[in-house]
């Protein structure tokens, strides 16, 4: 509709600028002030229109766009409308400037207006067909089905039957409110006898799939499809009834030209993709039909990121992990203004631990988005785990610099920072940092933990650090992590006992799987001479490697 409305203003221009004289040409005023409507320059548009009404009163034209240029303001509708009203006056018969009045009353809420004057241009001018689609709309603004419905059949006498209109006719019946689809299809597939469309076709295939009738479903596709073999709904509509019936060879088979189809919306796709890889073992079970699906998407669309962003997770989940981070890296560089392409390759590349890929295409990252806090974090981390500890600092002091006010970031910040100064055998500045993380967040756990933890390494302060450990158990009660390091520094305190029941409870939520806390649990068995049960734990833990 809006595209036909275009094309109308085209060909209004043209009529007003060449058609209007046809015993005399428009003036060198007139011209000019249409080359600067033209152009977008209203303001000396509107001037130059309003100088030639003054030499030449009676030019309808100029009348017109004076209108046009004042309905572009919503404040002016007021002035519009006295405008096109003069054009009227001028050239009564002219269909676009009585056609424009009616659409300004529709645009100011006046349909009691608009309504009378465009049923006397389908009257004036009925081969119009357009007028009566928008007639239609406003009939259905005013919930009349009945008038919309005789205005189709207008069209059906002047065009024959066409597609829009069978569709238009079955949706305008399905809103009466004694409305039974069932007959309403029946209408519609009566219509498709008429007017044979593979669009028509399956939209009936597609009503008849929601009602369970699998076979006349299908049966309307195939119809859809010897019409036209590459329609890609109907194809789509099929796989529908095949997944229905657990026909899956089929379905996949089906549901293949779908995602070859370029014209398709990606999105759409990767949603449909998406929701049927929620399931491992159905990805397991149609594994080559999967991955045969994601080349189809591919060679669809080379360069779309949701379409990469899809494939390289599917990969990534499936253990192809080169696979996916190459497709990301790929559609980093496909779209270098994309920070979520860029930050979805980078966490992939985080969570394969290739922390050299990872420094670099952070640093590549920043030279993008210089004000990201996350690149720089990334990259961070990437430095902390090659041991490059003073470059890394410098990374999360640019992020202080960056986010000096969003106390979220600054405490994990000051975290991470207290974190390296310790790998640093520095433990002044360590506790610095965890002190300006306190600062913000008396509560915040990771540094209550590693605080508590790093001070009873030194075997000193060890009640300031049993209070922050116990602070950090009683927000959460069952991470392993925290219980060990309470109960470890109750051991350095000389209460073996209580911390046996510490570690006893963290061996229930996952201590048997760290090292680390299999050897403290051990030493505080062995201290309590319970040998016996030390040696099984010391055993449990040698076996495994160091915590990660």
């Amino acid at each position: 509709m809006e595209s036909s409305r275009i094309l109308r203003k085209i060909v209004c221009a043209f009529v007003l600028l060449f058609a209007a004289a046809g015993l005399q040409a428009q003036s060198a005023k007139y011209i000019e002030a249409l080359k600067n409507y033209q152009q977008g320059e209203t303001a000396e548009a509107l001037r130059l229109f309003q100088e030639e009404l003054q030499e030449n009163p009676s030019n309808d034209a100029a009348c017109y766009y004076i209108a046009a240029i004042y309905s572009g303001n919503p404040g002016k509708a007021a002035e519009a409308e006295r405008w096109i009203k003069r054009a009227i006056e001028l050239s009564p018969d002219n269909f676009w400037y009585r056609y424009d009045l009616a659409l300004l009353y529709l645009r100011t809420d006046r349909q009691e207006l608009a309504v009378p004057m465009l049923e006397q241009l389908t009257a004036d001018f009925p081969k119009k067909t357009d007028l009566y689609f928008d007639l239609i709309n406003v009939y259905l603004s005013d919930n009349d089905v009945e008038k919309a419905l005789a205005t189709l059949d207008k069209i059906d006498a002047i065009r024959g039957k066409s597609e829009i209109v069978g569709l238009t006719r079955a949706e305008l019946l399905l809103k009466k409110p004694d409305a039974n689809p069932d007959s309403v299809y029946q209408s519609l597939a009566a219509y498709y006898a008429d007017c044979h469309t593979p669009r028509l076709a399956t939209v009936l295939g597609d009503y008849y799939a929601s009602t369970y009738r699998d076979s006349l479903a299908m049966s309307y596709y195939e119809e859809a499809l010897a019409i036209e073999p590459d329609f890609t709904p109907a194809w789509f509509g099929k796989a529908g009834v095949h997944q229905m019936l657990r026909q899956y060879d089929s379905f996949f088979s089906s549901l293949s030209h779908v995602m070859r189809d370029p014209y398709v919306q990606p999105e759409a796709k990767a949603a449909q993709v998406e929701q049927m890889t929620a399931n491992p073992q159905f990805v397991r079970t149609f594994a080559e039909e999967f991955d045969q699906m994601m080349l189809d998407l591919r060679t669809a669309h080379p360069t779309d990121s949701t379409i990469n962003a899809l494939i390289g997770g599917f990969w990534y989940r499936t253990g192809r992990p080169h696979l996916a981070i190459e497709i990301m890296r790929q559609n980093m560089e496909q779209h270098p203004e994309s920070i979520n392409g860029a930050l979805q390759y980078l966490f992939m590349l985080y969570y394969q631990q290739s922390w050299v890929a990872l420094a670099d295409g952070a640093t590549v990252g920043i030279q993008r988005f210089p004000d990201s806090p996350d690149m720089l974090q990334l990259r961070a981390i990437a430095l902390a785990q090659m041991k490059n500890y003073p470059e890394a600092l410098q990374d999360y002091e640019a992020i202080l610099r960056l986010n000096p006010k969003d106390t979220t970031v600054m405490k994990v910040t000051y975290s991470s920072m207290g974190d390296l100064y310790h790998q640093m055998n520095d433990s002044k500045n360590s506790y610095k940092c965890y002190e300006k993380a306190l600062k913000i967040d008396p509560d915040y756990n990771p540094v209550l933990n590693n605080y508590a933890y790093y001070l009873s390494l030194e075997g000193k302060n060890l009640k300031k650090a049993r209070d922050m450990s116990s602070k950090t158990i009683t927000s959460e009660p069952d991470n392993p992590t925290y219980l060990d390091t309470y109960a470890w520094i109750l051991h350095l305190m000389g209460l073996d006992i209580e911390a046996k029941s510490y570690f006893k409870h963290a061996m229930l939520y996952g201590g048997k799987e760290s090292k680390t806390i299999l050897e403290h649990y051990a030493i505080v068995l062995e201290a309590l001479g319970e040998k016996d049960l030390a040696n099984i734990y010391y055993k449990q833990a040698a076996a495994m490697t160091d915590d990660e």
